[in-house]
């Protein structure tokens, strides 16, 4: 009937074909406009991807940055000894271990690696791929900057380059330090880049879409997937962005259908951009999976509406208008990024959508017709389903977290929400569960509990303002430090913190370098709650928002009060005598010489006073070292009581003291007779000792500047020609200096000159001492010891043109002569010998200044074909007292060869233990006069006792000196096996007659 009214009516049948034509038009738009949806869609995903990858990876940097930071102040704070280095690479390991995202951290200094958490000693630390050396360039050593400088691309932990594109371990980033001596130091810390892939990896990133994190040159540090035709449009894209200004763009390839789509997003804080390329070759098989359904509803839709349009026109425009209500529906259903799980009443699964299988990696036909149970992780309680079972068979709606586990093994967090569906007669049909996955939440609020644990539990005080600089947060330290309770300080500006000990221009220059470098660090003092003044190390930085505007100040502080304290200390120390608390002689020579530069510029004079007490070593030797010291410090007192306040009075070692006396003119000079007096009698009175009764003397030698010396070196040396002049003449007498001392001076000028010709002439000839074991038995090593033999004056001891030497700077000739004569000594043995014994050369303290020692024993090392273990050097205390960096490079330098370090006549100096850890000691040798009087006096017995109990529990290899009876070698034999040098086995001889009693052995 329907066709016959059609054909009745061509009217009719032309609307009707018109309106199929044109329905399957809409369709045909419709589908068009969706896949043209679905590439926008996957477009603004990949915009999305990319910033939430772009903000882990900074945030990831940023944490880095705090943490190497941490490690440089460890280093600036203190020197950088083993047990320093130690406590560093502990440090480091701690930060590894709380840090997924790192592997590895090191320090180098120059070529030399100090610490490596991977090994120890450093066995993996490619120095020329990190860019540290140019001798050899790499594509992998481009080098990056990021915050602070980051050089290389990954710490090879193989022999051969990784591949690029996949086998990249470790990326290193470097931290320019400096230590307390203000060498430079390189902390590099290896980022793992599995952390990045693996947050990339848990992204809902199709498969065939690659991702790179590059620099701005383009090259990939990061990526999933291979460069293909796109590195071009990536490299291109990035310098379009940064030449805009822009934080991120996209561009698509050209023609009517884009083939591929690439994003760059820019880092706000790092030169770093993160690209994602689409390939929309894919999008339309993806399109098509994703509404498949939908297709073949419509398709039969079509089909039903050809076939009934001409019985019922108006049924078929109300079903295709039902099918475009279903399409619409299931779009939505399947787009959108909730997971949606419909069960039946049992729980068994019917329906899932596609963000439920990119979620979890199982496919639809892998989970209907089965439980939900497939999903447990077991990280869930049983008592939590039942709870959550009893309220959906209630009739309510259940809501909560699942962690569950994909397909793969991994687990993640989901939050759901779960209502039952009735029909219409109220019978349960159906349970809907929507879910949303909340792993990064998860993790991003552990990371603030994290953040939040160190920020309270952090030893360093820290204090947050806005931009404004009110105070908007502080830890439980600033409170410790300052005393300030946080809600008494909210709000307030840091100013109320000052000093007033700063001038306007300090603040000036802190927030200037803050604008110009975003950070500034330095000491400053500030005031507690109680008023009290203290000394901060504080470091300033600036908090930036995301589009660089300045948004407030995270500022941390020490209280430094006691390093302070410490310095203060330490500057006491150097500069005065610990025993008396007078100046010392480094200071005294200071003083000496300001005075001398007052009295040329006011035309006045100087007087110098050289005291030496006459018959201490006999209170020393009567009474005991505790006496002699109270007796030193009786003497300081009284001398300080002589002089005026514009006076120095300061003792120069042993015995030996001196008083600076300026201002003197031609009407005052008679006040240096008065005080020299007054010395000799305050100094001759008795001194009370612990019970006992002492009385000394002392001889004083006078020199006047300029009359006697235009130097400080000649003022000493005439005021000491004085002072023996006075004990000549029977002590407890003064002398002022005169042409006549100047005859002894005059002698030692003459000798000073034939010690110049003498190594032209080859005067000077080695003797060797063998240092034995304690049995006598084995030759352990032998001392080279320099002889002279003058033309007119025969053998003129080392005692005499020594110290010349030293004065002169002849002992660097003198000195290189030694070790040129004793390595070829050290040779003849090595080629005589299976097991020779060591040679030990001294070095003097004036050849450690110049700093040339490692060089000259490494050149003769080589010449003779020798190994650093051949020699021992031997050194004063005086070298260690000088405290200078180069002092311990050069023995360390020596240490690295080999050689042996020897400290000689140990413990007649100061301050002989502190240094027996701080420097590369391995030998010491004990003087001479602690056992002259070993086997009668005890209190010599007990101190050399005590010695070798102390160099043996520091594993230090002891010589005892001069040891020349039996009876004091008995002695030493109970107190362990040091060795033995003296002349009881040997005394020093040719070098011949050395090798002979070798060979005897």
């Amino acid at each position: 009937m329907a066709n016959r009214q059609l054909k009745r009516d061509p009217s009719i049948a032309r609307w009707v074909f018109g309106g199929l034509t044109a329905a399957i038009c809409l369709i045909l738009i419709v589908l068009c406009l969706s896949f043209a949806q679905s590439i926008a869609e996957r477009n603004e995903r990949s915009i999305l991807y990319a910033r939430m990858i772009e903000g882990t990876v900074s945030r990831t940097f940023e944490a880095l940055e705090i943490a190497l930071s941490s490690i440089s102040e460890e280093i600036s704070e203190q020197p950088l000894t083993p047990e320093r280095l130690q406590h560093i690479r502990t440090r480091a390991l701690n930060i590894i271990r709380f840090a997924p995202h790192l592997r590895q951290i090191v320090i180098v200094q120059g070529q030399n690696v100090l610490v490596d958490t991977r090994s120890t000693p450093p066995l993996n630390v490619n120095m020329n791929i990190l860019g540290i050396s140019s001798l050899n360039s790499s594509d992998y050593s481009l080098g990056l900057s990021i915050g602070y400088t980051i050089k290389g691309r990954y710490l090879p932990q193989r022999y051969e380059l990784p591949d690029e594109t996949s086998q990249r371990e470790i990326i290193p980033i470097a931290f320019p330090s400096r230590t307390t001596r203000g060498d430079s130091v390189l902390i590099i810390a290896g980022l793992n880049p599995g952390y990045v892939k693996r947050y990339i990896g848990d992204l809902n990133i199709e498969s065939e879409d690659n991702v790179y994190l590059v620099d701005l040159s383009g090259n990939s540090l990061i990526q999933r997937g291979l460069f293909g035709p796109s590195r071009e449009d990536v490299i291109n894209l990035l310098n379009t962005v940064i030449a805009s200004g822009a934080d991120e763009s996209i561009s698509e390839s050209q023609g009517r259908i884009p083939l591929k789509s690439t994003v760059v997003r820019l880092f706000s804080k790092y030169p770093l951009a993160v690209s994602i390329v689409t390939d929309h070759r894919k999008s339309l098989n993806i399109w098509i999976n994703q509404n498949q359904n939908l297709l073949l509803l419509l398709i039969f839709a079509v089909a039903t509406l050809i076939m009934g349009a001409f019985y019922l026109v108006k049924a078929g425009r109300k079903a295709f208008s039902l099918k475009e209500e279903i399409h619409l529906l299931s779009k939505v259903v399947e787009h959108t990024p909730t997971l949606i799980v419909i069960t039946d009443p049992s729980g068994v699964i019917e329906y899932v959508n596609n963000s439920f299988e990119k979620a979890t990696g199982y496919s639809k036909a892998e989970v209907i017709g089965h439980n939900p149970r497939m999903l447990k992780s077991g990280e869930t309680s049983e008592q939590e389903y039942i709870e959550m079972w009893g309220v959906l068979t209630s009739g309510g709606t259940w809501s909560g977290e699942f962690h569950n586990k994909r397909k793969d093994g991994t687990l993640y967090w989901e939050r759901a929400s779960i209502w039952p569906l009735a029909d219409d007669d109220g019978s349960l049909t159906h349970y809907i569960a929507i879910k949303q996955l909340v792993t990064e939440e998860k993790v991003a609020q552990e990371k603030l509990r994290l953040a939040s644990t160190v920020f309270s539990s952090a030893a360093e005080a820290i204090m947050v303002t806005d931009d404004q600089n009110n105070i908007q947060m502080v830890n439980s330290s600033f409170t410790t430090i300052t005393g300030y309770e946080e809600k008494e300080i909210l709000g307030k500006n840091p100013a109320i913190f000052k000093s007033g000990k700063h001038s306007p221009d300090f603040y000036t220059n802190l927030y200037t370098s803050l604008e110009s470098k975003g950070s500034w660090s330095g000491e400053i003092w500030n005031r507690r709650k109680n008023g009290e003044t203290y000394p901060q190390w504080l470091t300033i930085s600036s908090r930036l928002d995301q589009k660089g505007n300045i948004e407030g100040y995270v500022a941390l502080f020490n209280d430094i009060t006691q390093r302070k304290n410490d310095e203060a200390v330490i500057i006491h120390q150097a500069n005065y005598d610990a025993l008396t608390a007078l100046p010392n002689r480094h200071l005294f020579q200071d003083r000496l010489t300001q005075a001398i530069a007052a009295a040329d510029r006011s035309q006045e004079k100087v007087a110098l006073l050289y005291i030496d007490l006459d018959r201490f070593k006999y209170v020393n030797d009567t009474f005991g070292h505790q006496s002699g010291d109270l007796l030193l410090c009786q003497v300081a007192e009284r001398l300080k009581s002589t002089v005026r306040k514009s006076d120095t009075v300061a003792r120069l070692g042993g015995d030996e003291f001196s008083i600076i006396i300026p201002q003197i003119d031609l009407s005052t000079l008679a006040l240096i007779e008065k005080v020299a007096n007054k010395i000799l009698t305050s100094l001759s009175k008795p001194y009370r000792l612990d019970g006992n009764e002492a009385f000394i003397s002392c001889s004083i030698g006078i020199s006047i500047y300029p009359d006697n010396g235009a130097t400080l070196e000649e003022l000493i040396i005439n005021s000491d020609s004085a002072m023996y002049k006075a004990k000549e003449l029977g002590r407890n007498a003064y002398e002022f200096f005169s042409d006549d001392l100047s005859e002894q001076h005059q002698k030692r000028v003459l000798l000073e000159k034939g010690l110049y010709k003498a190594l032209q002439h080859s005067e000077f000839y080695l003797e060797y001492q063998p240092i034995w074991s304690i049995d006598g038995r084995e030759i352990k090593s032998v001392e080279a010891l320099i002889r002279w033999k003058h033309p007119e004056k025969g053998l003129v001891s080392p005692m005499e043109f020594i110290p010349l030497a030293e004065e002169s700077s002849l002992i660097h000739e003198i000195g290189a002569w030694v070790v040129q004569e004793a390595c070829k000594f050290a040779r003849e043995l090595s080629l005589a010998e299976a097991k020779p014994p060591l040679v030990s050369i001294n070095v003097s303290s004036m050849q450690f200044l110049k700093g040339d020692v490692g060089t000259l024993i490494s050149q003769e090392l080589t010449a003779n074909g020798l190994a650093g273990n051949a020699l021992v050097v031997e050194i004063t205390e005086s070298i260690l007292l000088l405290e200078q960096g180069s002092i311990l490079s050069q023995l360390e330098e020596l240490v690295a060869m080999g050689v042996e370090i020897a400290v000689d006549d140990f413990g007649t100096g100061y301050s002989s233990l502190s240094y027996l850890k701080k420097y590369p000691i391995k030998r010491v040798k004990i003087d001479k006069s602690f056992i002259d009087e070993l086997e009668s006096d005890h209190d010599d017995q007990a101190l050399v006792s005590g010695i070798l109990s102390l160099t043996k529990s520091l594993s230090l290899t002891t010589i005892i000196e001069g040891v020349e009876k039996q009876t004091q070698l008995d002695f030493l034999r109970q107190c362990g096996e040091p060795m033995i040098q003296g002349y009881l086995y040997a005394k020093p001889m040719p070098a011949n007659e050395v090798k002979a009693l070798i060979k005897e052995k």
